[in-house]
């Protein structure tokens, strides 16, 4: 199809009308796109991501399951481990940030929550319990 198809054909089918230079942009990502891994289907925008990226992901999320309940695991110590793996698996400089975003989106994306301590432990100020989320 031409662009200008593409554009009419766009029109139809969703009722949105697309300028010819985003559809020609569109097909020169095509192949790039097509070949994205989408991890986070709800996420507003998509960004590739990298091998090493997915295992640091999955080797914070095993440190808190196996951890959670023998240590309170603050954010300050889960950034921390963050970044030790991460070198660790050598993960490229720059690719994570590492900052309170950054953990709360890896805490969105593998379900897991804060629960605030309560009773005895809580008297002593030590931080959060990381727990899956069964929300």
């Amino acid at each position: 199809m031409t662009r200008k198809e593409y554009v009419n054909w766009i029109e139809k089918q969703w009722a949105v009308r697309v300028d010819e230079l985003t559809v020609t942009r569109i097909l020169q990502k095509s192949e790039d796109i097509l070949n994205t891994e989408i991890i986070w289907p709800n996420a507003k925008r998509h960004k590739s991501v990298t091998v090493p990226e997915l295992e640091l992901e999955l080797a914070l999320r095993e440190f808190i399951l196996t951890y959670q309940d023998k240590a309170i695991l603050s954010k300050a110590i889960l950034i921390e481990k963050a970044k030790l793996l991460a070198v660790g698996l050598e993960v490229p400089d720059g690719t994570s940030k590492f900052s309170a975003g950054w953990l709360q989106k890896f805490k969105e994306h593998n379900g897991i929550c804060q629960q605030q301590l309560h009773g005895e432990v809580s008297s002593v100020n030590l931080g959060l319990w990381l727990m899956p989320c069964h929300c």
